[in-house]
C-alpha cells in the first residue's frame, strides 16, 4: 500500500511484476537495476533457485532524485511465476499500487499467459482489490524470437480493456523503461483520485472512476526523471547466481548472523525457530530507530516511523503467536524483516556497511 507524507513530501509506491513462468520479470527488473545510476538504486535481491527460476520473489528499491518538491520511492517486486508458490505471489501482491503483468510472446506459452492472468484476478480479490481498479499496464515480453503471436493476438487474449501494453525484451532493455513510466503515471493519477495525494496546487479531487487527467507537475517529472535514466548504457550484466539470501541486505555484525541462522532454520524448516529469532532481530533492529537525543521509540512508533504496512505488522503479531506457524508464516517473518532493513537503509538508520 503507498505511503504518502505529505509533511515530508514522500511518496512510496509498491508495484509487481507478475506474470507466467520465466517470462522475464527477474530480467526485466535486472536490466531497470543496471540502468540507474548507482545511487539511485537500492540493491537488487534476487531469490532464485539454481536454473534461475525466481523461487519467492525479486525486489528493486528505487530512490529518484526530487521531482516537484516531493522525494519519491519506488519498490519493485517480482513473484514466482509457477502454479505450487501461489502462497508467495500472494504474499508478495499484498499491498502493492500497481501491476506490471508480464507475457510471454511464444505461442507455446499462450495457455500460461491467459492462466495466470486469471490467478492475478484471483489473487487480487483475496486481497479485497479489484483488477479493473488496480493501475495495470501489460509487458509482452521476447519479441526479439522468432514466431511471436502478434500484439494483436496477445491483447485479444489478455486485453479486452485496451489498458497501455508494450512490445518489450528484457534482455536488451527495449520497451522496459515504457512499462515502468506508465505504470507510475497510472499509481499517481490513481492515488489522486482515491484523494491520497494531490498536487499543492490543486483544491479539487476527481471522483475515482471518471477520466482520468493528469496534472502536470509530479507524473511528468516523475516521467522525465525515468527518461534520464532511461537514457544511460546499463552496466554489464552480472553472472546469475544461485545462493538464496537475504542476509547481505544488512551489514556485517550480529544481526546479519541472527538472519543467517534465521535462513539456515527456515532451511531445516524449524518455521517455530524461525520466528522466534525474528522477533528478536526485529526488536534489535528497531533500537536504532530513534531521533538524535531521544530515547528509542517503541516498536509501533519505530514502524510508523519507517512507514510500514500496519497489517504487515499485525501478522507479524499474530504469527509470534501462534502456536505451530507455517512454512509461509515463517516467509513471512523473513520478508518482513527485509522491509523494515530497506526501509531503514533508506533513511540512514542502523549501522553503517
Amino acid at each position: 500500500m503507498s505511503s504518502i507524507n505529505l509533511h515530508t513530501k514522500e511518496i512510496n509506491i509498491k508495484v509487481v511484476y507478475y506474470g507466467p513462468g520465466l517470462g522475464g520479470k527477474t530480467t526485466s527488473l535486472q536490466y531497470i537495476h543496471r540502468t540507474l545510476k548507482p545511487d539511485l538504486r537500492g540493491q537488487l535481491v534476487s531469490l532464485a533457485t539454481g536454473i534461475d527460476r525466481t523461487l519467492y520473489f525479486d525486489f528493486l528499491p528505487i530512490k529518484l532524485p526530487k521531482v516537484k518538491d516531493f522525494n519519491i520511492r519506488m519498490s519493485l517486486y517480482t513473484v514466482p511465476g509457477q502454479v505450487h508458490y501461489n502462497a508467495t505471489r500472494k504474499l508478495v501482491l499484498q499491498g502493492c499500487d500497481g501491476v506490471v503483468f508480464v507475457a510471454d510472446s511464444q505461442p507455446a506459452r499462450r495457455d500460461g499467459n491467459v492462466e495466470s492472468l486469471r490467478n492475478l484476478v484471483e489473487n487480487l480479490k483475496a486481497q479485497g482489490m479489484a483488477l479493473d481498479q488496480t493501475p495495470l499496464v501489460l509487458q509482452y515480453n521476447k519479441r526479439d524470437l522468432p514466431g511471436v503471436m502478434s500484439i494483436e493476438q496477445l491483447d485479444a487474449d489478455l486485453n479486452p480493456r485496451g489498458l497501455p501494453r508494450f512490445g518489450s525484451c528484457a534482455l536488451s532493455g527495449q520497451a522496459i523503461f515504457d512499462a515502468l513510466k506508465a505504470i507510475a503515471k497510472l499509481v499517481l493519477t490513481d492515488l489522486k483520485h482515491k484523494g491520497i495525494y494531490r498536487e499543492p496546487h490543486k483544491t479539487k479531487v476527481p471522483e475515482f472512476g471518471s477520466k482520468p487527467v493528469l496534472a502536470p507537475a509530479v507524473e511528468q517529472g516523475l516521467v522525465q526523471e525515468l527518461e534520464r535514466q532511461q537514457s544511460r548504457r546499463p552496466a554489464t550484466l552480472p553472472p546469475p547466481s544461485g545462493r538464496v539470501s537475504l542476509a547481505p541486505l544488512w551489514p556485517l555484525g550480529p544481526t546479519r548472523t541472527g538472519v543467517v541462522d534465521l535462513e539456515e532454520a527456515f532451511a531445516r524448516r524449524e518455521y517455530a525457530d524461525c520466528v522466534r529469532r525474528a522477533a528478536v532481530l526485529l526488536a534489535a533492529m528497531l533500537a536504532d530507530v530513534e531521533e538524535a537525543g531521544a530515547p528509542a521509540p517503541e516498536p509501533s512508533e519505530a514502524l510508523w516511523m519507517l512507514g510500514i504496512y500496519g497489517p504487515h505488522y499485525a501478522r507479524f503479531i499474530k504469527i509470534g503467536q501462534a502456536p505451530a506457524p507455517s512454512e509461509e508464516d515463517a516467509l513471512f517473518c523473513l520478508f518482513f524483516l527485509a522491509d523494515v532493513q530497506l526501509r531503514m537503509q533508506a533513511m540512514g538508520l542502523g549501522p553503517e556497511r
